[in-house]
């Protein structure tokens, strides 16, 4: 598996990635809008025979970073792909002297919140009904540097 960026050819399969991943997914017209915005830095991770296995994304205000999405295919899950995606993120935020980077989880996300807590990332609050189908609070989850 290599960890590369995001570009014009990857979309279709990040579009079907997230109708595989989400209840509401992203369309291929929220991929390029972020594509074309130089305040956004998205990763897929592709697997050794070239298939797109997972992404995470994020957009950045002055120094904060703010991870929008991160999934994987079901296939690939528990296999590292997450975490070889958020220690890439994290690195490169990092590196660019962000002062923290934070992301919603569902509460009932066990799994992503213990990725998350693997990462530095701690609990700083909730966002009541943040998610819908089903409707859901969010924890909010930050990792400062």
């Amino acid at each position: 598996m290599k960890i590369v960026e995001m570009n014009r050819g990857n979309m279709e399969f990040l579009v079907a990635l997230e109708n595989e991943c989400f209840a509401h997914p992203w369309t291929l017209e929220n991929f390029d809008e972020y594509y074309s915005n130089s305040s956004a830095h998205f990763y897929v991770a592709v697997s050794d025979d070239e298939k797109v296995i997972g992404y995470i994304g994020s957009y950045t205000v002055m120094d904060e970073w703010f991870i929008t999405n991160i999934a994987v295919t079901e296939s690939e899950r528990r296999n590292g792909v997450g975490s070889a995606l958020l220690e890439k993120l994290v690195g490169v935020a990092e590196l660019s002297k962000a002062s923290f980077i934070t992301l919603e989880v569902r509460f009932s996300n066990l799994s992503a919140i213990g990725l998350y807590k693997k990462y530095g990332f701690i609990l700083e609050g909730t966002r009541p009904g943040f998610y819908r189908d089903p409707d859901e609070d969010a924890l909010i989850m930050t990792k400062r540097f």
